[in-house]
Parts: C-alpha cells; sequence; structure tokens
C-alpha cells in the first residue's frame, strides 16, 4: 500500500510541478472533477445518451463560477477528505491505506465495470 501510495504522490507531485496548480489543487481537480467527469462519460457511452455529461458540465462550471479563490477552496476539500480518511483509523486502516483503497483500489474497479460495459459489452437483441 504504501508504495503505490507513494506513486500516486509522485504522479501528482509531477503534476503539480507541469501545471502550476498546488499538490493539493491537483488532487482536487483529478478526484473531484476529472474522474466523475470521465465516469460521467462512460455512463453516457453506456446508455447512449449526453445527459449526464450534460449535467456534469453545468455542475462544475456553476461551481467553479462561485468559488472565489481555488487556491482556498482546494485546501479547505482537501483537509475535509483528508480528515474522512483518517477517520478509517478508528477501524484499523491507516491514512496511506485508506487513501489507496479509496482513491486508487475503488475508482480502478469502477473505471474497469464502466469501460468493460461501455466498450466491451455486446448487447442482445431478444428474440421476438
Amino acid at each position: 500500500m504504501k508504495k503505490l501510495f507513494e506513486i500516486t504522490y509522485e504522479i501528482l507531485m509531477f503534476l503539480s510541478r507541469t501545471t502550476g496548480f498546488s499538490y493539493k489543487e491537483i488532487n482536487i481537480i483529478v478526484w473531484f472533477i476529472l474522474i466523475p467527469f470521465s465516469w460521467a462519460f462512460l455512463i453516457d457511452k453506456i446508455y447512449k445518451f449526453n445527459y449526464i455529461k450534460i449535467i456534469s458540465i453545468i455542475v462544475i462550471s456553476l461551481t467553479l463560477l462561485f468559488i472565489n479563490d481555488f487556491t482556498v477552496f482546494s485546501n479547505w476539500l482537501f483537509d475535509i477528505s483528508a480528515d474522512f480518511l483518517r477517520s478509517f483509523d478508528s477501524v484499523g486502516s491507516n491514512y496511506t491505506a485508506s487513501s489507496v483503497i479509496i482513491c486508487v483500489f475503488i475508482p480502478i474497479v469502477i473505471y474497469f465495470l464502466l469501460i468493460k460495459k461501455a466498450y466491451f459489452f455486446k448487447h442482445h437483441k431478444t428474440e421476438q
């Protein structure tokens, strides 16, 4: 778990250096904007409509429009998220393990399921 946490951290730090966003801002952009939007895209692909993508774009745009300072907002949301991950300490986990499970493993499983259904699942027509 620790190695995967470190790899994820290094990728986020690389993105931070490359884009000029802080580490906390990159976290918020990746886990609260890019990943959910990509899931919306896949769900729309599965069900052959664009409603979820459009709603996602509207919600993200309105949210960003009303945020006065993205850095302050990102620091606040990151800190709340970190507190949430630390809350699993009470059930025998720790911040590192909880981060990997919730922020890496679960999204990978969701991506696997959505991509499989969006691109590899054959829809069979029922005989009439």
